[in-house]
């Protein structure tokens, strides 16, 4: 017991001390291409957290969890997906590394790479997919909160489908 108090300790004292960000996003997914065609028609929203350690002045590396949820129906999603069961939501899990280029005072441009694991309906380990992004926001900061506009691309793959699509959307960063 002694050494789970220790370890603890220790973790949240390196966690006071470290630079931690904390960012929520929220996109809407305009869609490039896609394979099999029948699911050129999907986009869909897709948000989350993502929790950032700053290395250095500037460059981000960290993780994060996320949802996915696939427009128009569940009959188009679920064959895109290939999930067994009716699913229009994804659980993505993202590492992720960010470089801000500072413009003046107020204002920086973000440049923010991720990949990770997607899970169709939660629970379909058997169907697990991957994402693979990369995107630039426009952000504007006011001391410990920011707020950023962008767009990028992403990829998702589950088993023989793929779609290729532009994330549109807005990120708040608070720093702890």
């Amino acid at each position: 017991m002694r050494k789970l108090v220790v370890m603890a300790v220790l973790v949240v004292s390196a966690l006071a001390l470290a630079a931690v960000n904390l960012d929520v996003f929220g996109n809407y997914h305009f869609t490039l291409s896609a394979s099999p065609t029948a699911a050129a028609s999907i986009s869909y929203l897709s948000f989350g957290l993502q929790v950032g350690y700053e290395v250095t002045e500037g460059v981000q590396i960290g993780g994060g969890v996320g949802l996915a949820y696939f427009l128009p129906d569940a009959t188009a999603a679920t064959d895109f997906l290939g999930a067994a069961s009716s699913t229009q939501w994804t659980l993505d899990f993202t590492v992720g590394a960010k470089y801000s280029i500072p413009v003046n005072d107020f204002s920086a441009v973000v440049v923010k790479g991720y990949g990770g694991l997607s899970v169709p309906g939660f629970t379909g380990f058997d169907k697990l997919g991957y994402i693979v992004g990369a995107k630039v926001l426009y952000v504007f900061d006011m001391v410990d909160f920011n707020v950023g506009l962008g767009a990028g691309i992403e990829m998702r793959s589950y088993g023989s489908s793929s779609i290729t699509t532009i994330p549109v959307g807005v990120t708040a960063n608070i720093r702890f």
